[in-house]
């Protein structure tokens, strides 16, 4: 009844996911890219296309990553939680986290500048100021909105209080130059509207604190903006939910949050593509999961356009060599290949709707006639009807990590092969 127990590779390249780019000849970058190592994944394993939400819905990376990880993302406390943990922070039970950034406005008052360089303020000294640092709020009794300045020009926003606070509150910045900064205000179905109306009235004294407090300021910032408020929260660890001892090789402090929060190991990569491969194989010895992140191709899409997004695909990929020679040799593997969302490189869009491509090698796969990756070749694939929360169970599936439906070994009932069962010899009748 049991396999092989095979260890689970997870190669995420962020954002990797494009639209056809005129500049690549109607192709996406991910195409146009010289991939010979990926390209030997998907001649060698099954591909397809998934949509990690509901088909058409953008995502955040911590978003898709959650699904990814097979949790719906309710199960999680926010971004600002996990954003607090990503940088060694323990929110403290009760409070509100908001994720933040200095930014500038108009002399309307509506947002110039979201993305101010680090280079533009000394954005440490900024949050110390008087009437950014920390500001009373009468409407949560006792307690303040504080800052602590993060990294880049970014921040998080604190509501501590005596009074019960809530996460349900829209966001004070609009995500976007060109329109006001919003008065936060309880959401339509917040479950506790009092809580929520303090929490939009502390968010409300405090950016307008911000405001005055940085207007004489000879720098570009002009006020500190949050949103994805989230309280604490502890999910379900990922060693119980899939059987798997697991880590996540990523640089990025939202996705080590995640990570901190459902129980993964997390190890900060180390410079340049080769070493991160090196690191990957080292660890496969270490965990039975092993998420590695490639943040890079999200990164580049919004700075610097389709060609640059193909040459750092392409980086990746040469440097991924002795990775693939494992996965393609080692029976005991299954290495999956895939994004977790489209970012558009050509077109001022966040993120998009779109499915992505995913790979998945192993000896146990039922390949298909698929020779290179990109969003196209993928669509003609074998994987169908896979969404984000599926994908682990598929790979674990793959690797002979799941039991047969409806046994039930002990009280929590897994899908995967549990053997700490309590036995029968020995009790008393």
């Amino acid at each position: 009844m049991r396999g092989t127990d095979r260890r689970i590779l997870l190669l995420l390249l962020d954002g990797a996911a494009d639209r056809p780019a005129p500049a690549l000849g109607g192709r996406t970058p991910l195409e146009a890219a010289d991939t010979p190592n990926l390209d030997r994944l998907a001649s060698a394993g099954i591909n397809g296309t998934m949509h990690v939400a509901e088909p058409g819905v953008p995502l955040s990376s911590d978003l898709a990553h959650a699904r990814l990880f097979g949790y719906d993302p309710d199960e999680l406390p926010g971004r600002g939680v996990l954003e607090a943990r990503g940088f060694g922070l323990d929110p403290d039970p009760g409070s509100v986290v908001c994720s933040a950034s200095f930014a500038s406005l108009h002399a309307d008052g509506t947002v110039a500048d979201r993305h101010l360089s680090e280079a533009a303020a000394d954005y440490a000294t900024l949050a110390a100021a008087p009437g950014v640092e920390s500001v009373s709020v009468p409407a949560i009794g006792s307690g303040s909105v504080s800052v602590e300045y993060t990294w880049k020009n970014r921040a998080l926003v604190t509501i501590t209080a005596d009074e019960v606070v809530s996460p349900a509150v829209t966001d004070v910045d609009p995500f976007a130059e060109g329109l006001p900064v919003i008065a936060s205000e309880p959401v339509a179905d917040a479950t506790d509207p009092a809580a929520a109306k303090r929490t939009a009235t502390a968010l409300r004294r405090y950016t307008r604190h911000t405001r005055e407090a940085l207007a004489d300021d000879p720098g570009p910032a002009d006020v500190v903006l949050s949103k994805w408020a989230a309280t604490p929260t502890d999910p379900e660890p990922f060693a119980e939910r899939h059987g798997l001892d697991g880590a996540s090789v990523t640089p990025k402090p939202v996705l080590t949050g995640l990570a901190r929060t459902v129980g993964l190991a997390h190890e900060s990569p180390p410079d340049g593509y080769p070493a991160r491969a090196e690191r990957a194989l080292d660890a496969l010895a270490e965990r039975e999961f092993l998420h590695v992140h490639y943040p890079e191709p999200d990164e580049v899409s919004h700075a610097a356009g389709p060609a640059a997004k193909r040459d750092e695909i392409e980086a990746i990929d040469d440097s991924l060599t002795a990775v693939v020679d494992r996965a393609l040799a080692d029976d005991e593997l299954v290495t999956v290949v895939t994004a977790d969302h489209t970012t558009p490189s050509t077109e001022d869009v966040v993120h998009s709707g779109e499915p992505v491509p995913v790979t998945m090698v192993a000896d146990s796969v039922r390949t298909d006639d698929v020779e290179a990756v990109g969003e196209r070749p993928a669509a003609t694939g074998a994987l169908r009807g896979v969404g984000g929360r599926d994908l682990l169970r598929v790979a674990r599936a793959a690797a002979d990590r799941v039991v047969l439906d409806g046994l039930r070994r002990t009280p929590a009932v897994r899908d995967y092969p549990v053997t700490d069962v309590r036995p029968l010899w020995g009790e008393e009748p």
